[in-house]
């Protein structure tokens, strides 16, 4: 499936995920136009009726793991180095990621008390 690089699927479909973590959920989006390494390749936001309402599943923070090596190699960047250190770098950015997203649940989540 081809996506252009504005963030959004041909059929119009922006690419975002509701992203289930200990603390509550997060709307994960993805801003393609960063390349999947650079660090604005996530914009995390918490969740309200208006960036929800057309997401249907949620996903566990663990099982996104897996998709965020998908979304990081689909995306690419620049990216050195042989296969090796290229499976690396992503495993790496994937973990930095989800540790990203869990703590901005918890920002929320304390926020809220």
């Amino acid at each position: 499936m081809r996506v252009d690089r504005q963030g959004v699927l041909p059929s119009g479909v922006e690419r975002k995920y509701l992203v289930s973590t200990d603390y509550g959920d997060v709307v994960v989006r993805i801003d393609e136009a960063q390349g999947s390494l650079s660090p604005g390749f996530l914009i995390l936001e918490p969740v309200d009726e208006a960036n929800s309402a057309d997401v249907m599943t949620t996903v566990p923070l663990r099982a996104f793991g897996a998709k965020m090596l998908e979304l990081i190699e689909m995306y690419g960047g620049d990216m050195p180095g042989g296969p090796s250190l290229q499976r690396m770098m992503m495993q790496e950015k994937a973990s930095s990621d989800l540790n990203r997203i869990e703590r901005f649940a918890r920002q929320q989540a304390d926020a809220e008390t």
